[in-house]
């Protein structure tokens, strides 16, 4: 239970796009591309919709109050597969985590 509650505390915090990552969707998915460690990362459906949304919002509140309206998910749930997906991006190098406003 000890991750729980961290995307809530990085809730006002902002994420950004590292330079230099390419992507590409493909049937739903998308695989991106970090040129610096020329490393592969997939995402699946809902991953691939946290990434379009990370073109243009840029703060976590935000972001997950988007998806929830979107999917039939409770927000524990959701809050807790986002943490996995942002700690599994930020140590492959493709988001950073800063502090918003």
């Amino acid at each position: 239970m000890g991750n729980i509650n961290r995307v809530r505390k990085v809730g006002n915090k902002h994420v950004r796009i590292l330079p230099d990552i390419l992507f590409q969707e493909v049937g739903g998915e998308t695989v991106l591309l970090n040129f610096n460690n020329e490393s592969y990362f997939g995402l699946d459906a809902v991953g691939t919709r946290f990434w379009q949304l990370l073109q243009d919002e840029t703060d976590l509140r935000n972001i997950i109050a988007l998806m929830l309206d979107e999917y039939d998910v409770e927000a524990e749930r959701l809050e807790n597969d986002l943490d996995e997906l942002i700690d599994r991006m930020v140590e492959a190098k493709l988001i950073e985590i800063r502090d918003g406003d």
